[in-house]
Order: structure tokens, then sequence, then C-alpha cells
């Protein structure tokens, strides 16, 4: 009873935070008109008045009985409040430097650097540095650009650069409304979602650059607009950015005692509150900004006839979707919404997909958590404007991006469910195919109950291939046939030590993994030190493990093992970088629980291939300390151009020659 109580406040406060919901410029015909309520399908909004009573009603409604017991609850259509890729960019055998590592080919994701082989771009705290790359290793800072915010991301399409930052005003408050005179101490202050306003209320920038001139770069456009930057893709020069905003509210009630007469009142006492707030403050404004820094325009971002919502409700959170054409840098931007929520993002060059999990209730002690399903909802990239497809659930949540992979019009999903009623016990994987049918993700396959009791680390597919690895004690590596959708199969299975978090494909025939080592110990497993793998699938029942290469002993990080972009790999000269902070033991470990201490932090290089496996190159540190209680650098990213690699960090572009790092190399500090 303990875990269920325990469960039901973790559904409550899901209840409580969950975002948003999107769609771009643009109304497919096909979608419901307003009054129509069917999963799988949108309704448009009839006007401001429309779309502003269904978010309040959306809000007040998410109320939940005070003794709430996930075994008693109803519903599962009750409201739900409140890349076939190479991973290699664009990459296409004549260019002379490796591309920020992306899933899907011809899709493009915003990173920490961008290069066109002759200029670096790196994103700093609140500014964007322009760095000259010289021949023999040699650099020079050409320029930067005071964005005077947050800098997430950047995005460098031919003379244009983009700048993705977190706006810092009135608006990003850690709390919403007044903390207690002195800080700490006093009693949070009220508002709907109990929860700091940075969770819903960040702002979201894009500031366009004219980079004709690297050393004179020229703002464009700068547009503003409220709303948390949840993820991007730039694909034949369309930049989508999505966004999810919660709007700032009076207190709401989200408790009643048991009857359904006392959940009424709550609800009436919840639209009575929210009855004198304005549509302008229950969804996204924006402000465009010269370069001056001077307001030139401003209003809602997305009117109420380019809203949409699920047949059946999802919650009040909005999802924005802003479009830019980088071909046209200085013209208009597109912009459109749904309510629901959007936690992960996958597209393709052709589908752009929204995926965020939600909960059912309907479920028993002995099933607890498979009231766990991912919804997801598709958008057509392929005209001028972004428009809906079709939406579906899933059982069970998902890991990633990597949990998606479209394939001739086939989306396949992996995802892990929970139940208590398994013989194992824990976790049971699933894949599923689904297929647009009339505004519906339809699931046409299925292959469930994979690996019971163990954890899913990585999945990736890879046209009409997929693969998973789970993890206990060993690391299966499972191969799936998904030729035929509509019965995808489990093809080949090995267990080897340890367990791969990314999965990269390494030509037609091998994979290369990155991950970690693992000792197992009695009933349990202790991960170790870094792990690069490669498999041979050349057999794809039976893959074969051909090498593997260790780093370091427990303790061991790197920023590869859960951000893909810090993974690089250059297929054309069969190089890889991966950032490393190295724990090492300074004498036999008395058990296999023990840490290393810190001895290095930078860029490891590497030749790979399936032949030889991997020949270590050298690498670049990016620290000049090697105690233990040193501070990591936020991000480390690994660049190879021509014959030099570079290592960057926020503050320092070191470069080395790729055949000699120990005895070359040079430091440009850029702080």
């Amino acid at each position: 009873m303990k875990l269920i109580k325990i469960l039901s406040v973790f559904v409550l406060l899901s209840l409580i935070i969950i975002s948003c919901g999107t769609t771009e410029e643009g109304v497919n015909p096909d979608i419901e008109g307003p009054g129509s309520d069917k999963p799988g399908t949108m309704k448009v909004f009839a006007d401001d008045a429309d779309l502003e009573n269904y978010i309040k009603d959306q809000f007040a409604s998410a109320v939940v009985e005070t003794s709430f017991d996930m075994a008693g609850a109803e519903a599962d259509n009750s409201p739900v409040p409140g890349d076939s890729s190479q991973g290699q960019g664009n990459s296409d055998g004549s260019q002379r430097h490796s591309d920020t590592n992306v899933q899907e080919s011809g899709v493009d994701e915003s990173d920490k650097i961008k290069t066109d082989g002759n200029i670096l771009y790196v994103a700093q705290d609140r500014k964007v540095k322009i760095i000259k790359l010289e021949s023999d290793n040699g650099m020079s800072v050409a320029a930067e650009l005071a964005i005077g915010e947050n800098v997430d991301s950047l995005y460098l399409y031919k003379s244009t650069l983009v700048a993705l930052y977190q706006p810092t005003d009135d608006k990003n408050d850690y709390w919403c409304g007044d903390m207690p005179e002195g800080g700490g101490g006093g009693p949070l202050p009220a508002f709907s979602s109990g929860m700091p306003c940075w969770y819903g209320q960040n702002r979201t920038g894009i500031m366009v650059i004219d980079i004709t001139d690297p050393s004179k770069p020229e703002p464009i456009k700068n547009l503003v607009y409220d709303g948390t930057l949840v993820s991007s893709r730039l694909i034949n020069g369309l930049l989508h950015i999505i966004s999810r905003f919660r709007p700032i509210l009076p207190p709401l009630e989200y408790y009643y005692d048991k009857t359904q007469d006392e959940m009424s009142d709550v609800i009436q006492r919840n639209i009575a509150a929210l009855e004198d707030v304005p549509l302008k403050d229950l969804v996204p404004s924006f402000d465009l900004i010269d370069k001056n820094g001077e307001i030139i325009d401003s209003g809602l971002l997305v009117s109420a006839e380019d809203f949409m919502r699920p047949g059946d409700p999802q919650g009040a959170n909005v999802v924005s979707i802003v479009s830019l054409d980088l071909n046209d840098p200085g013209g208009p931007h597109n912009s459109a919404g749904a309510i629901l929520d959007a936690r992960h993002v996958y597209a393709s060059t052709a589908s752009l997909y929204l995926a965020s999990e939600i909960w059912n209730y309907n479920v028993s002690d002995e099933n607890i958590m498979s009231a766990v399903q991912t919804s997801i909802h598709k958008f057509d990239l392929s005209g001028d404007k972004v428009s809906f497809s079709g939406s579906g659930r899933v059982p069970g949540s998902i890991l990633n991006q990597f949990s998606f992979g479209e394939f001739k019009n086939i989306l396949r999903v992996a995802t892990s469910t929970w139940s208590w009623s398994t013989d194992s016990g824990g976790e049971s994987n699933n894949v599923y195919c689904l297929k647009e049918e009339e505004n519906k993700l339809t699931i046409i396959g299925r292959l469930e109950n994979l690996a019971p009791g163990e954890h899913l680390y990585a999945a990736r597919f890879i046209g009409d291939r997929g693969f998973l690895v789970t993890f206990v004690k060993v690391d299966p590596l499972f191969t799936l046939d998904l030729s035929d959708p509509a019965n995808p199969q489990l093809i080949g299975e090995l267990k080897v030590p340890g367990y791969s978090d990314y999965i990269h494909p390494l030509g037609d025939k091998h994979l290369l993994t990155i991950g970690k080592d693992a000792i197992p110990y009695e009933s349990w497993s202790y991960y170790q030190g870094l792990q690069l793998s490669i498999f041979d699938i050349t057999d794809f029942k039976d893959p074969v493990l051909l090498h593997k290469e260790m780093i370091g002993d427990r303790g061991t990080e790197s920023g590869a093992l859960h951000n893909h972009k810090a993974f690089t790999y250059w297929a054309d000269k069969n190089l890889l970088a991966i950032p490393v902070d190295l724990y090492e033991h300074q004498g036999k470990p008395q058990a296999p629980w023990g840490h290393g201490i810190h001895t290095f932090s930078g860029l490891y290089v590497y030749t790979v291939n399936s032949n030889d496996g991997f020949s270590f190159l050298g690498r670049i540190s990016t620290s000049g300390s090697t105690s233990q209680f040193d501070t990591y650098y936020a991000w480390t990213r690994g660049l190879f151009v021509d014959k030099t690699v570079y290592a960057i960090t926020p503050d320092t572009v070191k470069s080395a020659t790729i055949d000699d790092i120990p005895n070359t190399g040079e430091t440009l500090h850029i702080k």
C-alpha cells in the first residue's frame, strides 16, 4: 500500500506538471471541426472564446481524490491535465570536416558548435565566439557576437547562423510571485502548478545572424516568445522550433474528498478563480526585437484559428511550433499551437513527431505501471506549412528520441512497460509499428514482452532493422527484422558483459556502441569504466562482438553516454572522438563498487574499423587539474577538420595533428 501511495503522489505530480501540445500553421482539411471528440483526431477552435474556455476547463478539472488510489481510479478517456541514418549529418565523401552527429541523415540538430571547415562557431554563456581555423593547427578569434542571454545551441545554414537562447527577464523569476522577505524560510507563493516558474515560464529566443562576412556578424532577426525550448530540427532550410508553455494562474485546488459532488464543487471554484484570466495570459506571446534592442512588433504567438487539440483531451498546456525559412532569413515566421503535451521530439525528412507519457489509471494492484502510455502526434513536413497527419498511443514509456524511427512511412517505437504480475516482475520491453490511417496512427504490428525484468538502455532503428540493448547483469543486444511491419520479428540475441547507452551504425554490417563495462556480483552487477564496442551483424541472426575498448575504472564518465552530439564519428576517415572524465584505481580495487580517483578530463581520439577495432591515437586535456574534486566543464565536443582534431569547451579550443596528438597542438582561450 505504501508503494501505491508513493506512485499516487507521482501520478498527481504528473497531473499537475504535464506540459503542452503543438502543430504548425496550415490546418489539414481532414481535421475535425469544432465539436468533434474522437481519439486520433484534432479539433480546431472556432474563435478566441472557444480556445480560452477549453484551456480554463482543462486547468479547472485537473483534480484528484484526496485518498487517491490508482487501483480504484477511473478513466482511460478522462482528460489528463496537466535516424535509416549514418548519424553523420550531410557528410557526402567530399567534405573535409566532421559534422554534428544527428539521428537521421538530412535532419540537422542544433549543437554547441557548428563549422563549415574554415570557421568555427562556439556557443558560450551569453555570446557566440567566431573562430578562424587556419592550417597547421592555427586558430584565431575572428569576432564575437553578444547575445546577452543564455545561449542554448546553434544552427549553421549557408551564410546564416541561428542562435537559440533563453532570455532572462522578469518572466523568468525562479518562483511565480515574490518570495518571502529574506528569501527562504517562509511559505512558497501560491500559484497554479505548485512548481517553480521556470518549469513553464521560460522564454525562447531565436537570433538569426548574417555571417556572409564571419568577422562582421550582423543580426537579421531576434524573435523572443513565451515557452521553454523542447527541441528543434532543420530540414531543407526550414527550421522548426518546438517550445512548451504553461501560464501563471491564480491558486487552484487539486483535491476533493471522495464524492462526485465535492469534485464538482472544487471544479466550480477553480472555474471561478480563472474567470478573470484573459486569453493573452493563457497562451504564449512574442516580441520581435531589432538590432538596437527595441521591440518592433509583438502579440500572440499563435492565433486561435491556428490552435488545435486532440480529440481525447490531454491537459491545458501549450506547445508551439515556430518555423523559419532560412533561405529567406529576413522573412516572417510561421507558428501554430496545440493543447497537449510534448516531451520528446523525433523527425524524419518528411515527418515531425511529438510524444509524451500519459496515465490512464484503470489498473490493478498487480499491474500498477501498465497505466503508462505514450501519446504520439504526427505532422507532415512535405508542404510549405506543417500540417497535422495523425495521433495514436502505444503502451509504455519511451527512453529518448532514438526510441523512434520512421521507414517507408511506418513509425517504429520502442517502449518499456512495468508490471508486478510477470514471473520476473519489473520491466518488459516492446516494439510497435504504426501506420497513418485517416488521421490516426494505428498499431499494425507489435513485438512485446522482450527481456522481461530488464531495463532498456538503448534503441536504434536503421532502415528495416531495429536494435535494442537491455541490461540487468549482462547486456543483451537484440536484432529485429522490421521488413514486414505487420509482423516484426526478434531475429538474434547476444549477451555480453556491460551495456551500451548509444548505438551508431558502422557501415551496413557493423554497429559501434558506447556504454559501460560491468562486473556481475551475486544477484547484481556493478558498472565499471567506459566500454566501446564493435558488433558484427552480417549474420543478423547471430550478432558477434568483434572488438572492445575499455577506458578507465568505475566512476569514469562521458557526455557521449547521454548526448549523441558529444559522439563525433567521422565516417570518411574512420575517426572517433569522445569526451572522457577519467577515474582510475591507484591499486587493486577492494570491491567492484569501489570508485577510482579523477585523473583526467578531455578528449580521447581513435581510429575505428571493423578489421582492426580501436587504435588509440591520443588524448587532449581540457582541464588543467587532476583533482578528484575538479569541476567538469559543462560540455566538451570533438571536431575533425582535414588533418587536425579539435577539443572544444566553452572556455578553450585545443588542436592537434591527428597523426601526432601527443607532440603537437595549440590552445586558444576564448572565455
